[in-house]
């Protein structure tokens, strides 16, 4: 039985299809392509049928002809579109979404309430300061926060003097004082003050979990 599904990092380069993943992964989705999510993986990946691609695409892959699968996959009242922002930009005020990912909704973390599930947004990981946890490149759920709101430990999208990062906060019980942390041992912790720590660090979002996407 020949291949009939294909991913975007699979797509991209072929006859008829662009360059680079991401642009495949728009043009199935302005084009409206069957899809299936892929099991097996951690986070979300998705294939796209032979039968939704150009027919140049499909000559190259050997697959003209293919016939569309039996039953469609993608129901779009069981999807929602998350903005993916990119982490190159300065200060989160200039921080633009790149492009958009669509998921399941029962992926999304059931801990969430209605409000945080409506300020989801996704985030490319921008550097290695929270391996083994989040790698760079890798894409995290985050839900969006106030600057100024009450921290609890976890793992926050945070703008410092150095740019947009991902960091672990711990809050002391008085919350007095909050330790930064990096997951990776190869980098240190620091301690501040929760004035101090309001001066120079705002506060972004807070990461819910990781994803795996076709983001390349």
């Amino acid at each position: 039985m020949k291949k009939e599904w294909f991913t975007a990092a699979e797509l991209a380069g072929q006859k008829g299809m662009p360059a680079h993943a991401t642009n495949v992964t728009r043009k199935a989705k302005s084009q409206n392509w069957e899809y299936r999510q892929i099991t097996g993986l951690r986070g979300v990946n998705f294939e796209y049928h032979a039968s939704s691609l150009p027919q140049e695409t499909q000559e190259a892959l050997g697959l003209e002809g293919v016939k569309k699968p039996r039953q469609a996959e993608n129901n779009d009242s069981d999807m929602v579109t998350i903005q993916i922002y990119s982490a190159k930009a300065k200060t989160w005020s200039k921080a633009k979404p790149e492009t958009h990912m669509m998921l399941p909704k029962r992926y999304l973390p059931k801990s969430l309430s209605e409000q945080e599930l409506s300020n989801l947004f996704a985030l490319e990981a921008p550097d290695n300061t929270m391996q083994p946890t989040i790698n760079v490149g890798e894409v995290v759920l985050v839900s969006r926060v106030a600057n100024k709101t009450a921290i609890s430990t976890g793992v926050f999208v945070i703008e410092t003097n150095m740019g947009i990062t991902i960091k672990r906060l711990k809050p002391n019980l008085a919350g007095t004082e909050i330790k930064v942390c990096c997951d990776s041992d190869k980098f240190d912790d620091e301690t501040l003050k929760r004035e101090d720590f309001n001066k120079s660090i705002r506060l972004v979002g807070k990461v819910a979990r990781s994803v795996i996407t076709e983001i390349n």
